[in-house]
């Protein structure tokens, strides 16, 4: 507690200096000094309608013109905005990490911590993460665990993706594109058309390429990127107190596979290719076993981030269709009535090549398709100054497919290393929900929620090893000689909440509260794990002052958070490995802060300071190392491991954010510069916490420089996105093949730039 305290007053006195919080101010133009200030974001975090600085969580929000000026096209660029979210990609995979807690398994039975909900609909795969983003209205970071009002899995927080909606009575538009290096091209419009006085539709699409990032040889250039979107929408008025609204959407990714730097570290348990290790810091041993449960703790690489031969590219293509909507009904004194649901259909075609060994091994023949749909019925009511409420239930369902295999392209046209089939994959999720807002006095509120959630999960999983003599052709599911399981888990579990807001005045906001999240278990080839839970403590602080022009914002959270859901290999006779932390200790202190220095200057920034450890976590290890049993020559052996002490995957202690922007005024014309720096100190991508999968500390700056037309109809923006041109590490992490240790190298994007020209009208 003595650290804790230590560094509680060394980060609050930093707090006090250092401003933070990309929220948005009013544009005033050359009006009067005294008429600048911080302008309101309206937010439905709580599921309905308040200001950002009224409402008790810690999150971040930003509008449509802030997802624009960023360049954001997927759930990737968000880290421009918000770096506390930390983003990487495993293959086609998004994994995302908020406090110290992510789900880093993409098995058929993992879910995300991190809720996601476009318009109310729960998106659940990691690959339907990739979805783009355009035409928004806003999007909304929730830190910390949500467990009442949304729920399912919100271990880490919520990500919410609000879309714009047609407006009544107006028709209106927008069309924007840019183009920059690496021959990137972007385009986005929408039109908003009344039908009446009753009813409007909004037609909005977006296209986005570019080169790929890396010269990868005779192969070409690997991580291009491609994809197209479209949504058409509409909504109603039929009658007083009742408002409707439905929206389908369409997108498409069509590129190559993810371009990955491979090194074969070990054959058999023995080191080999010395010379990539750019020096050990202290020998492996040399007996089989290697450090730390098989992995060479102290082994350093240096692999390129730029150029490096790949044999083939591969391809990623992913195709998905959602229809969305809302009813709200007004019920009279009692509040309203809300259905919000949406169904989803993702098909995927993967092949991804592991590169870098020689020769190159693949994922092939990768199909992963899933229909999901969710539904939630909710009745709330109230009133600021009185009890508001919320009363509801939730479903969730989804349908897998999957089939792969790791291919070897050999002579006589390859063959297979093995090769899996999930010809079906069910979750289904029940949840009742009960949130009250209860004021004590004027300034003084109590809010309680309570949520139970059913989770069921069952498969059929088919399995083809290496001993099956497999061809250069995939075998079907009748055919002979493969392993069949039914797994099956069923979980329940109680979350709740417990708040307690006081408000001295209309610009402060002091709030405590206690809440609890929860993530379903699941199965993978090797056995079953179980369920995530969490206990979050937090106390925080919204405030406004010298007449609205700085904002403030800060918290201080601590988590006791148990059996933490923790991928650790994969080899290829089995597949993913789950197992189950015993327990993690996550602290950390967060602020914002936003100041208007003058009518054209702005000033943001961000201290984050987060400390996470793993206090609890032996396991053993199925894969390299280990005797092999008599019985099944391919059947590998265990090996013990403790992770006890290890810092959480994607947990920088630091994540440091500045921003600066200054508006000159040419008469009725505004040209706007801006500058956003983020900094993250070094951090893990492998529990295991070797130096070969340590990112070190790095900084990201970009630029922007906007002309805006009077009454902001045209604009043109010139833009740099990471001036360093530096990658980091997207992912790292060991692959357990055929008897030898692999580490694979994914990377993040280097230096963009380019111009962007707006129309509205």
């Amino acid at each position: 507690m003595k650290k804790f305290r230590r560094i509680s007053a060394l980060t609050a006195s930093v707090a006090a200096v250092a401003f933070a919080s990309p929220l948005w101010a009013q544009d005033n133009g050359p009006a009067d000094t005294d008429k600048v200030g911080l302008a309101d974001i309206v937010v439905t975090a709580q599921k309905r309608a308040t200001n950002i600085q009224d409402t008790p969580i810690a999150m971040r929000a930003f509008d449509s013109d802030a997802v624009l000026n960023a360049g954001i096209s997927d759930v990737n660029g968000l880290s421009r905005l918000a770096p506390d979210l930390n983003i990487t990609n495993d293959t086609q995979y998004t994994k995302i990490s908020v406090r110290g807690i992510s789900s880093q398994d993409h098995g058929e039975t993992a879910d995300p911590a991190l809720t996601i909900n476009i318009d109310g609909e729960y998106i659940n795969r990691p690959i339907a993460l990739n979805a783009s983003f355009f035409d928004l209205e806003r999007i909304e970071v929730l830190r910390g665990p949500q467990g009442t009002l949304y729920g399912r899995n919100a271990t880490a927080g919520a990500l919410n993706i609000v879309v714009a909606k047609p407006k009544l009575g107006e028709f209106s538009g927008y069309a924007t594109g840019s183009y920059g290096n690496y021959k990137s091209l972007s385009a986005e419009a929408a039109v908003n058309v009344p039908l009446g006085d009753k009813v409007a539709i909004r037609a909005s699409g977006m296209h986005n390429e570019h080169d790929g990032y890396f010269n990868n040889g005779s192969a070409g250039r690997g991580s291009a990127g491609n994809t197209d979107a479209a949504r058409l929408s509409i909504y109603a008025e039929p009658t007083e107190g009742v408002r409707a609204y439905l929206a389908g959407e369409y997108v498409n990714v069509d590129t190559t596979g993810v371009a990955q730097y491979g090194i074969v570290v070990a054959n058999n348990g023995v080191l080999t290719n010395p010379a990539y290790a750019g020096g050990l810091v202290d020998p492996i041993p040399s007996t089989p076993q290697l450090e730390n449960g098989g992995v060479p703790h102290n082994l350093q690489f240096n692999p390129p981030r730029k150029s490096f031969p790949l044999g083939d590219l591969g391809y990623t293509r992913i195709k998905q269709y959602a229809v969305r909507g809302r009813l709200d009904i007004d019920v009279g004194s009692i509040g309203t009535l809300s259905y919000i649901g949406g169904y989803r259909d993702v098909q995927s075609d993967v092949s991804q090549p592991l590169n870098g060994y020689v020769p190159t091994v693949f994922i092939q023949n990768y199909e992963k398709n899933s229909q999901t749909q969710s539904h939630e019925i909710r009745l709330s009511g109230g009133e600021n100054g009185g009890v508001i409420y919320q009363v509801g239930a939730f479903y969730f369902n989804e349908d897998q497919y999957m089939a792969q295999g790791l291919f070897l392209p050999l002579a006589a046209g390859g063959s297979y290393l093995n090769y899996f089939y999930r010809p079906y994959v069910k979750n289904k999720s029940y949840a009742g929900f009960a949130q009250a807002t209860v004021p004590l006095a004027e300034t003084l509120s109590v809010t309680g929620g309570i949520r139970y959630t059913k989770d069921k999960k069952n498969a059929q999983f088919t399995n083809f090893g290496p001993r099956f003599g497999l061809g250069s052709t995939p075998p079907t599911l009748e055919t002979a000689g493969s392993t069949t399981t039914y797994p099956n888990m069923k979980d329940s579990q109680v979350t709740w909440t417990l708040g307690v807001d006081y408000k001295p005045s209309r610009d402060n906001l002091i709030y405590g509260k206690v809440a609890t999240g929860y993530k379903a278990g699941g199965f993978d080839n090797v056995s079953s794990f179980g369920a995530e839970k969490l206990t979050a403590y937090e106390i925080g602080t919204k405030n406004s002052f010298a007449n609205r022009t700085i904002q403030f914002n800060a918290s201080a959270f601590y988590y006791d958070y148990k059996d933490q859901q923790i991928p650790i290999f994969l080899d290829t006779n089995v597949g993913a490995e789950v197992v189950n932390a015993g327990a993690s200790r996550i602290w950390g202190i967060e602020t914002d802060t936003t100041i208007l220095l003058s009518r054209n200057d702005r000033f943001t920034a961000t201290v984050n300071y987060l400390n996470a450890k793993l206090t609890k976590f032996s396991a053993n290890l199925l894969g390299l190392t280990g005797t092999l049993t008599d019985s099944d020559p391919n059947t590998p052996g265990l090996q013990p491991f403790d992770l006890s002490g290890n810092t959480p995957v994607q947990s920088p202690k630091w994540t440091i954010a500045l921003g600066y922007d200054h508006d000159f005024h040419f008469g009725d014309q505004k040209v706007t510069a801006s500058l956003f720096s983020r900094f993250k100190s070094d951090y893990y991508l492998q529990p295991s916490n070797d130096l070969a999968t340590r990112q070190k500390a790095f900084t990201q700056t970009d630029f922007t420089l906007e002309w805006v037309a009077p009454n902001d109809r045209f604009s043109v923006q010139g833009f740099v996105r990471n001036i360093e041109n530096y990658r980091p590490f997207a992912f790292a992490g060991y692959v357990n093949a055929g008897g030898s240790l692999l580490i694979n190298y994914v990377y993040g994007s280097p230096r963009t730039y380019g111009v962007r020209g707006t129309v509205r009208f």
